[in-house]
């Protein structure tokens, strides 16, 4: 058995409602080109041997290497530390998946029969204007919003997960909190 986690950004840009796993990648950089790759790489083998591919969304929440880079972790430090959130654009949609949920997709996979094939795994679609305010609901800090040149914008879904059982218990707010916590 072989689990690879890929990205959901494997997608780029994106004008249909939903995207399911049946959408051609599109990548936008070397590193969704290279997480495509080793899909296709991997795919090549899939006579040989069971795999699944976990297509995450954006991971948020609090973890011993936590990257700060990506919107609900970014902006909840920015709302800590200055009381104020930089917005980019605002209705870009970004599909948000909380490590731990992304954890327990793996254990899931290891301890259950899962069909071999690309599971997307990401389960709040909103707005990076959206996360700011469910920041600015736990933090208290101000909004400011400025142009973007990033047009990326995508509502991953994981139905296809789902149906296999497995059930998200984590949200964007536990990794805001979380990430207030810690911050103390």
């Amino acid at each position: 058995n072989f689990i690879y986690s890929s990205s959901g950004s494997v997608y780029g840009i994106k004008k249909e409602k939903k995207v399911t796993e049946d959408l051609p990648p599109y990548p936008l950089s070397i590193y969704n080109k290279t997480k495509m790759i080793a899909e296709r790489v991997l795919l090549s083998f899939q006579n040989k041997i069971n795999i699944k591919i976990i297509r995450p969304a954006t991971v948020c929440g609090l973890s011993p290497r936590m990257r700060l880079d990506v919107s609900v972790n970014l902006l909840s430090i920015q709302a800590l530390e200055k009381r104020e959130i930089n917005i980019l654009g605002g209705k870009q949609k970004r599909p948000n998946i909380h490590i731990l949920d992304l954890v327990n997709v793996f254990i899931y996979f290891l301890e259950n029969k899962v069909k071999n094939g690309i599971y997307n795994a990401g389960f709040e679609n909103l707005s990076i204007l959206d996360i700011g305010k469910r920041i600015q609901e736990i933090i208290d800090c101000k909004i400011k919003i400025k142009k973007s040149n990033d047009l990326r914008s995508y509502n991953l879904d994981s139905t296809k997960l789902i149906k296999t059982g497995f059930l998200p218990a984590y949200s964007i707010n536990d990794a805001i909190n979380e990430i207030k916590f810690a911050h103390q």
